[in-house]
């Protein structure tokens, strides 16, 4: 696949179009506030991180509740439906996760759980000329995109996570957030022959947490575990299905589009690790990695009842990929700071 093939397929200007809109709409409602808005060529903008901290960016608990509205609108037609349930449902889980550790004494100092405590900031000018980018990052939500000639659009990094990923106990007992990123890789897991499990299982220990951290960019690694290729087609497409748990997060705009880069890259390589238990409540991790992409799950943390799960892009994290092309595209007049 080609270049402008694959910039093709990242083009999603309705999503880019809609995150324009919400993204001035929020900033109407934040006014003058100066946490809110920065030049895109910021480095700040490559920081994310799942745990808890302070972090740029203006949070729910500063915003009035039409700012708040706001806010979750514009995640909402950056994820679409599906992504975005999922990301309320995280972020109010911070509710349940506090109730637990104060009955279960086990909070940490300086870390308090707070559903408001996810911070939203503006790169560069939404639906102008010129790249721009917005970004929402708190405890278990970072979702980080990047528009370029308000068509295209990366989605990468992307991260959801779920503590707990069962609520034990409460109104709300048995609640999953992230239901189908357990269930839909089990389900692969125990469809394999003996055989493929010693080639899928390259650890029977599980790692304590994904491997690539919140580094900013990350690179390729050797492909562990069984490639597709070496399945049978139930099983071939339960691991197609276990990427769409992941792609389908976004909009069905770019959900459709980064499908079709997935599979023009070609899906015989792509490859499935599998490292601890295999039954719920013990600790496991998995990887699926691509040509161009990986998803990585842990649930190893709290008696393997706290999950992370993450999606990025080698080529396209912060849309790389897209600047780039874009920047060598462009004239001498058109007057970028690169």
């Amino acid at each position: 696949m080609t270049t402008t093939e694959k910039m093709t397929l990242a083009k999603a200007p309705l999503t880019a179009g809609a995150m324009a809109e919400a993204a001035k709409a929020l900033a109407a409602e934040i006014g003058s506030d100066s946490r809110l808005q920065f030049e895109f060529g910021n480095e700040q903008r490559f920081e994310w991180d799942y745990r808890p901290h302070v972090r740029a960016g203006v949070p729910l608990m500063d915003m009035s509740a039409a700012a708040r509205k706001a806010a979750m609108r514009l995640v909402e037609v950056s994820v679409g439906a599906r992504g975005s349930e999922k990301a309320a449902s995280i972020m109010a889980l911070e509710s349940t996760l506090a109730d637990l550790e104060a009955l279960g004494g086990t909070g940490v100092a300086g870390r308090p759980r707070d559903p408001s405590r996810y911070y939203f900031v503006i790169y560069g000018d939404p639906g102008g000329d010129a790249p721009w980018g917005w970004q929402v990052d708190g405890h278990h939500v970072s979702l980080n995109y990047t528009v370029v000639d308000n068509e295209y659009v990366a989605v990468t990094p992307t991260f959801f996570g779920a503590n707990p990923a069962r609520t034990p106990n409460g109104e709300n007992a048995g609640f999953r957030p992230l239901p189908e990123e357990e269930d839909v890789a089990r389900d692969l897991l125990l469809a394999l022959t003996d055989d493929q499990r010693k080639i899928a299982v390259p650890d029977p220990v599980a790692p304590s947490d994904i491997l690539t951290d919140s580094y900013a960019r990350v690179t390729p690694g050797d492909p562990r575990g069984i490639a597709l290729s070496a399945l049978d087609d139930p099983q071939r497409d339960k691991l197609v299905n276990l990427i769409h748990v992941y792609v389908d997060r976004m909009t069905d705009e770019i959900a459709a589009n980064q499908w079709r880069k997935i599979e023009g890259d070609g899906l015989d390589t792509v490859t499935f690790a599998w490292m601890g238990g295999p039954e719920p409540r013990e600790g496991h991790y998995y990887a699926v990695q691509g040509p161009r992409f990986l998803i990585e799950y842990d649930n190893t943390q709290n008696g393997a009842n706290h999950i992370h799960s993450v999606w990025r892009d080698y080529l396209s994290d912060w849309g790389d990929d897209l600047l780039g092309k874009h920047y060598s595209d462009a004239s001498p007049e058109h007057g970028h700071d690169r």
